[in-house]
């Protein structure tokens, strides 16, 4: 019974090592999509991880964003071939980047010299051509205008997405929009034919696209994917580089934390309010300024800051900075009257919108001394201060 048992555990892990391994390839959209040659790449390099990996993998090529997305959520791809921003989704739901393009990409908002717009101030309320919404370049417009509180739709006149990209530059070279948003080596390349043409804002720079895998891959196999990645080879890297991609490097967590952030955390600014970290919190808590942990009952009692005072905002509105939070529900008759009063909100940290919604709804109503605690629980615990459990 003993070699029985041995014999089959043998077997399950030869099985295992045979698996079939599905990787998805999905394109940027200023990349070629249905082109031959593009198609014939991955599938080569699909064919070259098969050797490198000692088991089939099978090269599942997407269009669609939104659709990826949603097979990311429940991890239905072994491997992930992706922009940055793709990259970034997949490691709030359990994928782990192994490598990264050695070349950074960056976005730019720029507009021709007629427009006078010399900053992003200045591009306030101005007409704006932008990539598909899915792009990574609509993805970090978006996410760096919610890091100053605001959307692109509430932040420019008028917002266009042109489904081919190269329609973006176009859209301001005819005179449709006052700007356009795209990526660097665009904004460089058309600065270099039309002298008038300026930057007026340039983003943080993020790695162009990154190769993540599923938490369910063991450690091994792990660190030969990384391996295959970054030692493609001469030949294919040229390959890659002509369906506007780059050779790999090795890469953690780290490498796409920005990205992963950005639109999906909240605001770094909120007006009327003002922003705390623990010590601060500390220090305001024991001048007798009141805490609320607006999170929900359950988070409340698994574990919370001595002292605060559980009322849960309730959140139907969007998770965006300007979003109607006339849909919410928050029981003003738990807090202070005094709109002059100082209070103090805190939730799960700054990727939790309760305190930031409950924050800005205070605001709105006309209260003067509201505390937003945005970075939370985690950073009281990183401080060294207690928690409890309970009610």
């Amino acid at each position: 019974m003993r070699r029985l048992a041995l014999l089959l555990a043998t077997l399950a892990v030869m099985a295992s090592a045979r698996a079939e391994l599905i990787l998805n390839v999905t394109l940027d959209y200023d990349q070629e999509r249905d082109h031959f040659t593009t198609q014939s790449v991955f599938s080569d390099l699909a064919r070259q991880l098969s050797t490198r990996l000692g088991q089939p993998v099978k090269l599942v090529m997407t269009q669609n964003a939104e659709r990826v997305g949603e097979r990311i959520r429940t991890e239905s791809y072994d491997l992930l071939l992706a922009p940055a921003q793709m990259v970034g989704l997949a490691m709030r739901h359990g994928y782990t980047p192994v490598a990264r393009t050695r070349e950074n990409t960056r976005v730019m908002l720029v507009s021709r010299s007629g427009a006078r717009i010399a900053n992003l101030e200045q591009a306030r309320g101005k007409p704006v051509a932008m990539p598909h919404r899915e792009s990574l370049v609509s993805y970090l417009v978006r996410g760096e205008l919610n890091a100053l509180g605001t959307t692109p739709d509430s932040y420019f006149g008028r917002v266009m997405h042109m489904n081919q990209y190269g329609a973006v530059m176009y859209a301001m070279d005819i005179g449709q929009a006052d700007l356009a948003a795209v990526k660097e080596s665009v904004a460089r390349e058309w600065a270099a034919q039309r002298k008038d043409t300026k930057v007026v804002k340039a983003f943080n720079q993020v790695p162009m696209a990154g190769v993540a895998v599923s938490h369910k891959m063991d450690e091994a196999l792990r660190a030969r994917v990384r391996e295959a990645f970054i030692s493609v080879g001469q030949e294919m890297e040229a390959r890659l580089r002509r369906v506007k991609l780059d050779s790999f490097a090795a890469a953690s967590d780290k490498d796409f934390e920005f990205v992963s952030t950005r639109g999906f955390y909240t605001p770094e600014v909120l007006p009327g309010a003002t922003l705390i970290n623990a010590a601060q919190a500390k220090t305001l808590i024991g001048q007798g300024v009141p805490l609320y942990d607006v999170r929900p009952k359950s988070h409340y009692r698994e574990a919370h800051i001595p002292g605060a005072i559980n009322v849960t905002y309730e959140l139907n509105s969007p998770k965006e900075p300007d979003a109607d939070d006339t849909l919410d529900r928050f029981d003003l008759t738990r807090l202070p009257k005094d709109k002059n009063a100082p209070m103090i909100f805190q939730c799960n940290g700054a990727e939790c919108w309760y305190s930031y919604k409950a924050s800005r709804y205070m605001v709105r109503r006309g209260y003067t001394k509201v505390y937003w605690f945005r970075t939370g629980i985690p950073d009281w615990k990183a401080s060294g201060y207690p928690l409890e459990r309970g009610a």
